[in-house]
């Protein structure tokens, strides 16, 4: 019969076993609530997703304080980077380690343009001579959508740059124009997120 480590107290020393980086990272996935855990898991594809699975699966049972002390670890490592400096190459570089190239290049040009929360916003936020560049080649009635959508202010300015007799079409379809249906404001927003605010955020990297 193998003896049993005790502590002072005589009570059975606890088994401490060795985890491997996957295997804390399982450690760390599986105490987190499950709202966090669905966050966390939103970020991964579905390989990492199947990776982890499969270490979580076959991890065992963990003794409470292994936990804890995995979480002091992860403190203390957090803690010895130091100061921190968030910038646009360092957010880049950060996520091109975890992320498909195509899709950290959408963030950043996302990020590159203009402030604001949803499409229409970042455009209230363009240079209008920079705005009223890109409209007076489009359609007119198009044009009308864009300028509804925006703030007054800078529609308005806009307006005043573009050509004396489109902008007149513009502001007569402005008039006239009813509720535009979701398909087609979707359509817009599209074709100016892949077209305009990604050629600006390209011109903005230049």
């Amino acid at each position: 019969m193998s003896e049993v480590a005790l502590n002072e107290d005589g009570t059975p020393k606890e088994q401490v076993k060795e985890l491997s980086g996957p295997e804390k990272a399982a450690v760390l996935t599986l105490s987190l609530s499950d709202e966090h855990t669905a966050t966390l898991l939103s970020y991964m594809d579905d390989e990492e997703i199947k990776e982890l699975s499969q270490v979580m699966a076959n991890l065992g049972s963990i003794h409470a304080s292994q936990v804890e002390k995995l979480y002091m670890e992860f403190a203390e490592k957090i803690s010895d980077t130091g100061s921190l400096v968030g910038t646009i190459d360092s957010t880049e570089r950060l996520l091109t380690k975890v992320l498909g190239a195509d899709k950290v290049s959408s963030i950043m040009e996302e990020i590159r343009g203009p402030a604001g929360r949803t499409m229409w916003d970042k455009l209230s936020n363009v240079n209008e001579q920079v705005l009223a560049n890109y409209l007076k080649n489009e359609y007119p009635q198009t044009v009308a959508v864009v300028l509804s959508k925006i703030r007054p202010d800078n529609a308005a300015r806009v307006i005043a740059l573009l050509p004396e007799s489109f902008a007149m079409e513009v502001i007569m379809r402005m008039l006239r124009m009813e509720n535009v249906q979701k398909e087609v404001l979707d359509d817009v927003e599209r074709t100016l997120r892949n077209e305009f605010m990604s050629n600006l955020a390209r011109a903005t990297r230049r």
